[in-house]
């Protein structure tokens, strides 16, 4: 039995991917202008190829780093199920202090024309 947690580099390469994001805005006013602010944001995502893998695994177990990633390949699309709660809330966060900043400083005008 090998323990699953520990040392390691995570790498991956992704293509194939797909994201749906959904925003709902509301109009605000501030300064005597007119702003949109984020009410909602919801994404979802598909990867279609993925080839991920750690190195440097173990103090360098080469037999182990080897299985380990042929793991990981052979059930990429099953990990990403398991992770992608996960990615999804990191990449909301991201999205969300991004979109915040940007309504923030772009006038409604500029995002809606009449």
């Amino acid at each position: 039995m090998v323990q699953a947690t520990g040392g390691g580099e995570y790498w991956g390469e992704y293509e194939g991917v797909k994201a749906k994001v959904y925003i709902k805005a509301s109009e605000v006013e501030r300064n005597s202008r007119k702003y949109l602010h984020l009410e909602d944001l919801k994404m979802d995502f598909s990867v279609k190829d993925i080839q991920m893998g750690i190195k440097n695994v173990h103090n360098g177990n080469a037999v182990l780093e080897a299985a380990l990633n042929l793991f990981i390949n052979s059930n990429s699309q099953e990990l990403l199920k398991e992770m992608k709660p996960h990615i999804k809330k990191k990449l909301m966060v991201g999205m969300k202090s991004f979109i915040d900043n940007l309504f923030s400083r772009v006038p409604y005008d500029s995002w809606v024309i009449d």
